[in-house]
Parts: C-alpha cells; sequence; structure tokens
C-alpha cells in the first residue's frame, strides 16, 4: 500500500529520478499470502541501505528493506512481522 503523499512522490523523483516508477512496480507486484499466517499484507524483500532504497521502502508497504544480505527470505509479512519464501 502507498504510504507517502503526492508532494513528498514529486520531492522523491527530483531526488531520484524514475523512483516513482520503481514504486509503482513495487505497488503493483503480485506478491504471495505469508505462508504463516495467511496474511495478504506481505512485501518483497530487498537488502542494501541507500538513499534510493529507503525512499521506497518508506513510500511502499510493498517493499521491505533490511541493511545486509543475504535475506532471511524473499518475502516478508507485515502482519506476524516474519520472513519467508
Amino acid at each position: 500500500m502507498l504510504t507517502t503523499d503526492e508532494k513528498t512522490l514529486n520531492q522523491m523523483e527530483k531526488q531520484h529520478p524514475g523512483i516513482r516508477e520503481t514504486i509503482r512496480f513495487f505497488e503493483e507486484a503480485t506478491v504471495p499470502a505469508c505462508s504463516r499466517c495467511g496474511s495478504s499484507d506481505t512485501a518483497t524483500v530487498g537488502c542494501g541501505i541507500v538513499g534510493r532504497t529507503i525512499s521506497i521502502a518508506g513510500a511502499t508497504t510493498k517493499f521491505r528493506l533490511i541493511p545486509n544480505g543475504p535475506p532471511p527470505g524473499r518475502y516478508f509479512c507485515n502482519a506476524c512481522e516474519k520472513f519467508f519464501d
């Protein structure tokens, strides 16, 4: 789910050209339901803390950022806060 407003998205786009398209990619992505609790409120996991990824993670709940890899799972459940494949 998108968690930021239009003004913030515009600011992000100025700092990181093309970020709107990346955020839209994650927003439209089909992410599987959690294998533990069954919630559909899940996200794709990404590694690496840089300005662009921080902005993406702050703009959508469908992208979960961790500082270093390898990730503990391909996906993250926002409901039970567990990683899964």
